[in-house]
C-alpha cells in the first residue's frame, strides 16, 4: 500500500476517535437532586427524571411527589425533586383514619392536612420529625358543645374528644339510671348537643278501695218488688304498688307491678220479695184500684178515707193521698190537688213513689203493699 494512502486512513481513524469522545462527553449532564428537602450535584447522563432516579437506586412510591414528571426530560442544570410519602395514622377527636404526608415534620404534617389552630391539643411534639415509615398522631379540636344537665344549659368550648370525656371534665357524674343523649364513647363534634336526663326510678304504694258485691236472696215472706237489705256491704282495702320513673323532676312512666289485699270487702245481702200481690179492694171515690201492683186504694183509704177532694185540718194536705202543695208541683202537678181528678192524683201518687218511695207516707205508706 503506498505510504500516502495509509496515511489517510489513520487520520480517518483518529478522527473518529475524537468525536466519538467529544459526543459522549457532550452528553453528559449535571442535575440537582433534592430528596426530601436535601440537595447534592449528579452527574447523569439519563435523559428523564425517572432514568435519573434509578440510577440513584431510587424507585418512587404510588404516594410520592416528582418533579418533574419521570418521563419528562432533563436537561443540563435542571433539579430533580422526590419528596417521598410517610403513612400518617391520624387519630382526630377519636376518629381514626390512615393518610399519607410529604411533610418531613409534625407542623408541616399539620399545615399540609389543614389543622392549623394554634390551641390544638396533639400527642407529638410540633417539631418532631416524621420518620419514613410513618408514625400515629391524635389530634383533640377545640368545640363548642351545648351542654344540658340539671335544669342549665350552656356552651362548653372544649377539647375533650368523647361525650364522656366532656361530662368527666365538667365533673357530671352519672347515676346507674341516667341517660345522655349521646353515648359515652361517642366522639364530639362542633356544634353538637349532649344532654344528660336524670331518671330516678322509685317504688310507690297506693291503698286503694275494693267494691263490695251485692248478693241477692229470694225472700218467701215478702211481697214482689220488695228488696231489703239485710246487712249492709263495705268495702275493702289493696295496697297497689307502682313502679314510677321520673325525668329530670316530671313523671314519665308508671308501671303496676304488685297488689295486696288488706282487707277483704263484705258483700251487701238483699233479701228480694217473691210473695205474690193480693188482688186489691176497690178504691173509694171513684179513684182507680190499683196501680203498677201496689194497693193505692188502701193508701187513699188511710190518708183520706179515698176521699179526692180531702183536705187535712191545716189546710197543708189536700187530695186523695194528702200531697202538699210543692211535693204536688215536683211531680208535675198544678193548681189544687184536692181539684184534680183522682185518675191524675193516682198518677202523681205514683210518679212520687217511683222518685221517692213509699217513705212519703210514713203512717199509711205500708198500706201499698197489704
Amino acid at each position: 500500500m503506498r505510504r500516502s494512502l495509509k496515511l489517510s486512513l489513520f487520520a480517518l481513524v483518529l478522527a473518529g476517535l475524537v468525536g466519538g469522545s467529544f459526543a459522549y462527553f457532550v452528553a453528559q449532564k449535571s442535575v440537582t437532586l433534592t430528596i426530601d428537602g436535601q440537595s447534592r450535584e449528579v452527574s447523569t447522563y439519563a435523559s428523564t427524571a425517572g432514568e435519573i432516579l434509578a440510577d440513584e437506586g431510587l424507585s418512587p412510591a404510588a404516594h410520592d411527589v416528582v418533579l418533574p414528571a419521570p418521563d419528562q426530560a432533563v436537561r443540563d442544570g435542571d433539579t430533580v425533586v422526590l419528596n417521598r410519602a410517610r403513612p400518617l395514622a391520624l387519630t382526630v377527636d377519636g376518629v381514626r383514619s390512615e393518610v399519607y404526608t410529604t411533610a418531613l415534620s409534625v407542623e408541616a404534617a399539620l399545615e399540609q392536612l389543614g389543622y392549623r389552630e394554634d390551641d390544638l391539643v396533639l400527642s407529638a411534639s410540633r417539631s418532631e420529625r416524621l420518620p419514613l415509615d410513618g408514625m400515629d398522631l391524635a389530634i383533640q379540636t377545640p368545640k363548642a358543645v351545648t351542654l344540658v344537665a340539671d335544669g342549665q344549659q350552656r356552651v362548653v368550648n372544649t377539647i375533650a374528644a368523647t361525650a364522656g370525656e366532656l361530662l368527666a371534665e365538667q365533673g357530671i357524674a352519672l347515676s346507674p339510671t341516667d341517660r345522655t343523649s349521646l353515648a359515652a364513647t361517642q366522639p364530639l363534634m362542633n356544634a353538637m348537643v349532649l344532654r344528660v336526663s336524670r331518671i330516678q326510678v322509685t317504688d310507690v304504694a297506693e291503698v286503694q278501695p275494693i267494691d263490695y258485691q251485692t248478693v241477692e236472696t229470694p225472700d218467701a215472706g215478702a211481697l214482689e218488688g220488695t228488696r231489703t237489705v239485710t246487712q249492709r256491704g263495705v268495702e275493702g282495702a289493696q295496697t297497689v304498688t307502682f313502679r314510677v320513673t321520673v325525668t329530670d323532676g316530671v313523671e314519665t312512666a308508671r308501671e303496676q307491678v304488685g297488689v295486696t289485699v288488706t282487707t277483704a270487702p263484705v258483700d251487701q245481702q238483699v233479701a228480694v220479695g217473691t210473695k205474690p200481690k193480693p188482688e186489691p179492694a176497690p178504691a173509694a171515690g171513684g179513684a182507680p184500684a190499683t196501680a203498677d201492683g201496689l194497693n193505692w186504694a188502701a193508701l187513699a183509704k188511710c190518708e183520706s178515707g179515698g176521699r179526692p177532694d180531702a183536705v187535712s185540718g191545716t189546710g197543708k194536705y189536700r187530695g186523695m193521698y194528702q200531697f202538699s202543695q210543692s211535693t204536688w208541683n215536683a211531680v208535675g202537678g198544678s193548681g189544687d190537688p184536692a181539684a184534680a181528678s183522682a185518675a191524675e192524683q193516682t198518677q202523681r201518687a205514683q210518679m212520687l213513689y217511683a222518685r221517692s218511695g213509699a217513705g212519703q207516707w210514713p203512717h199509711c205508706g205500708p198500706r201499698l203493699f197489704g
